[in-house]
């Protein structure tokens, strides 16, 4: 994925955003398909019954019940923007916000709700929507997501990012990681909830799992932290061993008369 520049707030949800360019035809990377959700959320459910493990039962079922209910509710929350392009309509080639209710209103159409519909679907889906209304219509539609990349960062800030970028592409956006970045503890942040946590975003990096596939929203925060000073460290240590030392001293002194 190309750099992205930093973002200004996001606008209404009910007002389109400001033009912008023509979707990319080809994703550098193919979201999963509902079928193979489905068939990995099987698979987590038939470990969930009969893995040995008590533990890994528990992580089994907690997989499988993350992966049903992204199939039931959709990779579209509100927030979400579409970036879509339809040959020769002008108003339906624009940039425009996903409401709270989970629907898009496009100009001159009927709401259309997004709830169910996966990222890989979601070309396919406005196709044949927008084909009750237009004749023969050609439609683009690219997915993007409003998050925050904060802490050890070349250029903290907030970046729309398509959906099926992966989570170390998006660090990267964002200048990539500073010298004193600790990669091993970066989080996913939901206001003041920790919504990934560090091992979860491990196994992304480790995976190349996108912002859908970890749940990301619009507004989330994905955060880097620095590694502790190791000067203010050594500091802290040096005055515990003055502090220990002269302890011991007087200790010693009362001890010896």
């Amino acid at each position: 994925m190309s750099a992205v520049s930093p973002e200004l707030p996001a606008q209404s949800a009910t007002q389109p955003a400001t033009k912008q360019a023509t979707p990319t035809p080809e994703p550098t990377r193919v979201s999963p398909k509902r079928a193979d959700l489905e068939g990995a959320a099987a698979t987590f459910e038939q470990c969930a019954r009969t893995d040995k493990s008590g533990d890994r039962r528990a992580r089994c079922l907690q997989n499988a019940s993350l992966i049903r209910k992204r199939l039931a509710e959709g990779d579209f929350q509100a927030g979400h923007r579409i970036l879509l392009f339809v040959t020769g309509d002008s108003a339906l080639s624009d940039t425009f916000t996903v409401r709270a209710d989970q629907k898009l209103l496009l100009p001159n159409l009927p709401e259309l709700s997004l709830t169910g519909v996966l990222d890989s679907e979601l070309q396919g889906y406005l196709q044949t929507r927008i084909a009750q209304y237009i004749r023969n219509p050609s439609v683009r539609a690219q997915a993007l997501l409003r998050v925050s990349v904060s802490g050890a960062v070349a250029n903290p800030g907030f970046y729309s990012v398509p959906t099926d970028t992966p989570i170390s592409d998006v660090i990267m956006n964002a200048g990539g990681p500073s010298s004193s970045a600790d990669m091993r503890e970066a989080e996913l942040r939901r206001g003041s909830a920790v919504v990934v946590k560090r091992e979860g975003i491990q196994e992304a990096f480790r995976s190349e799992m996108t912002m859908s596939d970890i749940g990301a929203r619009p507004g989330d925060e994905l955060y880097v932290p620095a590694k502790p000073d190791g000067s203010r460290l050594m500091r802290v240590a040096g005055f515990i061993a003055a502090v220990t030392g002269i302890i011991w001293s007087v200790v010693w002194i009362a001890d010896s008369r």
